[in-house]
């Protein structure tokens, strides 16, 4: 395969090699399609569960399928954990050994599977063989889509052939149902030894958890669940910060300023 085009967040560590990385990908245009928050029986004004919904279960299929999918292509990973939050997915993966693919490549064709099921199940074909719309050679279509247009026969081949800024165009002109399910990027944390890989995943997991307590601090009805203190006193007196958290939990604090 050739190298691949995505940029690293990391320069010049070797993406072919073995690691575990934490992978975020976000949802274009901060949709939320992948789950939802919903509350428990006896507490309908507070949401205290992530419920996903069927295409964040079909993109956590695809996540966990990743591993027997790569193998087809020689490429021997592994997945520990992932979570569908309303807008954005976090996954762990593992290389095992070094690749001809990079993992972008690896990223990029997770993506590719996720958008082309949830073309699917829009009523949309693949767009490998989907034609080119009517529209891209329209008088009112932009002069370069126009003759990108004419020289290729499905918009498949039509989007590879574009650049970065030119899908953007395109996208927007053509709709939401055209456009990947994902953005274009995506970011990338490199674990760097087992108790890192550990933290990463107990992050994922955790996602759910820290995002209700979010919203629950935004609600009037439970101005006191989370609080922030300008600043806390450790056992170490030379360290101070600025910690937010559940008051319950907090049991002996020694403030050195107010509470916002």
């Amino acid at each position: 395969m050739d190298p691949s085009s995505y940029r690293p967040r990391n320069a010049g560590h070797d993406y072919y090699g073995r690691g575990t990385y934490l992978i975020t990908l976000v949802v274009s245009g901060r949709e939320h399609l992948l789950s939802h928050f919903v509350a428990d029986l006896g507490h309908e004004q507070h949401p205290t569960t992530l419920a996903l919904t069927p295409l964040g279960e079909t993109v956590q299929e695809t996540w966990q399928s990743t591993p027997a999918h790569q193998s087809t292509h020689g490429n021997n990973v592994v997945v520990h954990a992932c979570i569908c939050m309303p807008d954005h997915f976090h996954g762990v993966i593992e290389v095992l050994e070094p690749m001809q693919w990079s993992l972008g490549d690896i990223i990029q064709a997770f993506k590719a599977v996720c958008t082309s099921r949830w073309q699917h199940g829009l009523g949309l074909p693949s767009s490998t063989n989907r034609p080119i719309s009517a529209d891209c050679t329209s008088p009112s279509a932009p002069a370069w889509l126009q003759e990108k247009a004419a020289m290729h026969s499905s918009e498949g081949a039509l989007i590879r052939a574009m650049s970065k800024k030119q899908r953007q165009e395109y996208y927007t002109f053509v709709g939401r149902q055209q456009r990947p399910l994902f953005d274009e990027n995506y970011d990338d944390t490199v674990c760097l030894d087992q108790r890192h890989r550990q933290a990463m995943i107990a992050y994922v997991h955790d996602n759910p958890r820290r995002a209700i307590l979010r919203l629950q601090r935004r609600s009037k009805n439970h101005p006191q669940t989370v609080t922030r203190v300008r600043t806390m006193r450790t056992p170490r007196p030379d360290y101070a910060h600025s910690p937010s958290g559940l008051c319950a939990l907090v049991v002996r604090t020694v403030r050195t300023g107010s509470a916002e």
